[in-house]
């Protein structure tokens, strides 16, 4: 799917990894889609075509574990270092997606530049079944990837508080913009329950955001279909 664009495919921290490479000259800035790298790739077509290099490593567990989040900050110093681009990167994040790059962004704020999620899980105990989420047989699916990545059971998960919503603070005091997108009829991951909360907390304190509601969409598709505010938002603020 990437053959209008170079690619480099190698191996960090025992872990698969690529660079894309924008068809014009570079502008030395790195988009980081976190997970899905093939899903939706509309925009990361334009940004390629923006002069932007598209990275992508490919993780062990979606659920954004601290292990795998220092590999994803290594990762992004290696990639900049070896493109010559600035550590400051947009990081675009759908669903799980958004849980990686909520948590990288609060862990290392000084890699990140503008933070596009999209339909994103914020909270695990969301996910974890304690809410509103209609997720039928996927549950199972979805528990025994959340105990794998953080040795909880079914008594400790009622005192998790590892979730991006439990340290927003460092997206504030960073001053780190953020661009939402989400849909009204997501029963999967449940607004309400996680990008609302975010929503919130920048607007009560004073942070950069800008959320679009999808109207009578659910989890999916991700993206817009119109990506003029998402591109002339992340030209504004990355700085």
């Amino acid at each position: 799917m990437w053959e209008e664009f170079k690619t480099k495919e190698f191996t960090f921290a025992e872990r698969k990894a690529i660079i894309i490479y924008p068809t014009g000259e570079p502008n030395g800035k790195m988009l980081l889609k976190t997970e899905y790298l093939t899903a939706f790739p509309e925009f990361d077509y334009e940004m390629l075509r923006r002069g932007y290099y598209l990275i992508h490593i490919f993780h062990r567990s979606r659920w954004a574990p601290d292990t795998e989040t220092e590999i994803m900050a290594d990762f992004v110093k290696h990639c900049a270092k070896e493109l010559n681009a600035s550590t400051r990167c947009i990081l675009e994040g759908m669903s799980c997606g958004g849980l990686q790059a909520a948590k990288l962004a609060e862990l290392h704020p000084e890699l990140v530049a503008v933070l596009y999620l999209d339909a994103p899980v914020l909270n695990i105990l969301s996910m974890a079944g304690f809410g509103e989420a209609k997720y039928g047989d996927n549950y199972d699916f979805f528990w025994r990837e959340i105990v794998d990545a953080y040795g909880v059971n079914k008594s400790s998960i009622v005192n998790f508080r590892k979730s991006p919503i439990d340290n927003m603070k460092p997206l504030i005091e960073n001053d780190i913009p953020v661009f939402m997108v989400y849909g009204t009829a997501d029963n999967i991951v449940v607004y309400q329950e996680n990008g609302k909360v975010l929503e919130d907390y920048y607007k009560e304190h004073g942070g950069t955001i800008k959320v679009i509601a999808k109207s009578m969409t659910a989890h999916h598709p991700h993206g817009l279909e119109d990506l003029t505010p998402l591109i002339e938002f992340i030209e504004k603020y990355y700085k």
